[in-house]
């Protein structure tokens, strides 16, 4: 590790500096191990005196297309703790796949999960509240939110507080889409082209919700069955994001027909680990687990439209047509399903406690947040 980098984190970590946002784009950058000896990872693990266990749906090699921050995440733990901490990865749905990993990371058979805030919302239904649509959609005002003092108190304290489950890291995928599939006779641009149409879910009330609102005839499908439902023609529309469509489990990106971007609300997927591992972590490796995960945050920032960039050139060459809403027809959506809608207060209020709430969280939207996507 470069020697000013380790002084730096050394320092922060000693007085306390993990309370503050702090960029570290101003400190020197060092390349990420993307691959792994198995010789070299048997004996770092040897040496260790904690092993953080840590799933993934998503393959570790396809780091150029999925933002899962694998690499990064594991070598900032490892380095920062100075080995005191080996992070053993379980990627490609080893340990199961989207409400899978709910379970998994829920009854700790699990240290640590990247998933989605749908499949991980009946754990945690507080990050439902992302699910509201035509107010958080926006990259950057996604990225505004999940980096404000509203968020971090109204949301992320909440969850601690909770004593279960803790957010390490946000991770921007982009908005959801409307999406539908080879085996399908069309397209959806318009709400009302979704009449009659099977939608796949995930396991998100306030998702089905939005989609009751529609014509829809929504279906719950696990993540992990959602391409050969796609293959059969057993659905005929799903909603992820064009990140979500390319890294989907099983090929899925082989059966899609037409994207429409609805922008809706955030495909949000999160990092989370188990408090009662965190637990066990000596007070300078705990704050070295929440630094290594900010600086990993920071790397994701500056990465991730590269790889958004590369999965829509790539669905693309494969065959599917992609649409951008125009003003209008993305009128129609935010007239009908928006978040001011009486229809979602209840939703607000069971979730958040009041109205009010709500729209400090929609105020930070707003906010200039110190992380920016070029």
């Amino acid at each position: 590790m470069n020697t000013n980098r380790r002084q730096f984190i050394k320092g922060a970590a000693s007085i306390g500096a993990l309370g503050y946002f702090t960029p570290f784009s101003c400190f020197p950058f060092e390349s990420v191990q993307m691959e792994y000896d198995p010789l070299q990872e048997a004996e770092k693990q040897k040496s260790a005196q904690y092993i953080l266990n840590f799933a993934s749906p998503y393959k570790t090699s396809q780091f150029k297309t999925t933002p899962h921050m694998h690499q990064q995440l594991k070598f900032y733990i490892e380095s920062l703790s100075e080995g005191k901490i080996y992070v053993s990865l379980f990627d490609n749905g080893k340990l199961g796949v989207g409400t899978e990993l709910m379970a998994a990371i829920s009854h700790t058979r699990i240290d640590a999960a990247l998933i989605s805030v749908s499949n991980l919302s009946r754990a945690l239904p507080l990050l439902d509240i992302l699910n509201i649509p035509f107010w958080a959609s926006n990259n950057q005002a996604y990225l505004n939110l999940v980096t404000s003092e509203s968020w971090k108190n109204l949301v992320l304290k909440p969850i601690q507080i909770q004593g279960k489950l803790e957010v390490l890291l946000h991770h921007i995928v982009g908005a959801r889409t409307l999406t539908t599939v080879k085996r399908s006779n069309g397209r959806v641009i318009m709400p009302e082209d979704l009449n009659g149409i099977t939608l796949r879910v995930p396991a998100s009330q306030v998702l089905a919700h939005f989609y009751k609102l529609t014509k829809a005839n929504i279906v719950e499908v696990p993540w992990a069955k959602t391409a050969k439902m796609a293959r059969l023609g057993l659905i005929d529309a799903l909603d992820p994001s064009i990140i979500g469509l390319y890294a989907g489990p099983g090929n899925l990106k082989s059966h899609l027909k037409h994207i429409a971007f609805i922008n809706s609300v955030p495909d949000a997927w999160v990092t989370v680990v188990n408090q009662s591992w965190l637990n066990k972590l000596p007070g300078t490796l705990k704050e070295v687990v929440q630094l290594a995960a900010k600086i990993t945050f920071q790397d994701h920032v500056e990465s991730i439209g590269a790889v958004n960039l590369a999965c829509e050139e790539a669905l693309t060459s494969n065959g599917t047509a992609i649409y951008r809403l125009n003003e209008e027809e993305q009128f129609e959506w935010v007239e009908q399903f928006d978040h001011k809608q009486p229809a979602w207060h209840s939703v607000k209020r069971d979730l958040l406690g009041d109205l009010n709430t709500f729209e400090k969280l929609l105020d930070a939207t707003n906010e200039t947040s110190i992380y920016q996507l070029s």
